[in-house]
């Protein structure tokens, strides 16, 4: 039993040994994708956080410029004013971030844009075709049934 034990110990530890050595070569594969895909979902989740508040701030631009009845060179006070708030929200971020996500937000405002002109355009663009149409005369008698006209 002494000598079965002392052969069956080391070829159970070479095997063991063997395992967790390949096991350790497909974890260390692993890490590096594991890794990035962590850093990715980070950065996505940072960009759609900074994209609702630019959605919000694009909102309150919009607002604040309806309310007081802006005229005049609105399109870059309305950019001036975005890129204050979201500053003022998002510290940190640079310049090109809120380009990005300026232009990102105004895309999905105006996505329907065209739809919605379209729908104006044909709405007041005028009927060409009409179609006539007369009237059918029909004469009832009183107790309910169908009088024919008589023809001349």
């Amino acid at each position: 039993m002494q000598n079965l034990s002392n052969v069956i110990y080391p070829i159970l530890l070479a095997i063991l040994t063997g395992v967790l050595g390949y096991i350790g070569k497909e974890v260390v594969k692993l890490v590096p994708k594991l890794v990035d895909f962590v850093i990715a979902k980070i950065g996505l989740t940072n960009y759609q956080k900074s994209k609702l508040v630019a959605m919000d701030v694009w909102n309150i631009v919009e607002e604040d410029f309806r309310l007081n009845n802006i005229i005049g060179d609105t399109v870059q006070a309305k950019i001036v004013m975005f890129e204050t708030l979201i500053k003022q929200k998002t510290p940190g971020i640079t310049d090109s971030q809120i380009a990005n996500l300026r232009q990102a937000v105004a895309g999905e405002f105006n996505k329907n844009k065209p739809l919605i002109i379209k729908a104006i355009e044909e709405a007041t663009a005028p009927i060409i075709n009409v179609i006539a149409v007369t009237p059918i005369i029909k004469y009832v008698a009183p107790d309910g049934t169908e009088l024919t006209p008589v023809a001349q």
